[in-house]
């Protein structure tokens, strides 16, 4: 039997968000709920990252003075994970920024937000 801890719980999730992002961003016809979608996905990409670096029962991976040098590498988080996200949270603002600014420009010249309409240029 497998056993449900936060890590597979936080996966499961993660999937779930891509999944979800994904499907949206492929089936959907409005560029709003296409925005929506692609920031789902971003989510769960960066809830995979950190989960990635999760350690149960884990430390803060700082060498503090008196610790143990030997389960340090066992016993600290990953570190790497929480950085990348970090990053990829400024990127996916801006990009999501441009997006809805793209999405305007797109609604004043096409009068819609269909997805359809707008790759067959048809206006107002």
């Amino acid at each position: 039997m497998i056993e449900i801890t936060l890590q597979l719980l936080s996966f499961i999730a993660a999937g779930l968000l891509v999944v979800i992002g994904l499907g949206g961003m492929l089936f959907l016809d409005n560029l709003i709920k296409k925005i929506i979608a692609f920031t789902l996905l971003s989510d769960g990409v960066n809830l995979a990252l950190v989960s990635l670096g999760y350690v149960e029962g884990g430390i803060v991976p700082i060498l503090e003075p008196g610790s143990s040098y030997l389960n340090f590498p066992n016993e600290a988080t990953l570190i790497f994970g929480p950085g990348i996200v970090l990053t990829n949270i400024v990127i996916g603002v801006s990009t999501t920024a441009i997006l809805i600014a793209l999405t305007m420009v797109l609604y004043r010249r096409y009068g819609t937000l269909k997805a359809s309409k707008v790759l067959k240029g048809e206006r107002k």
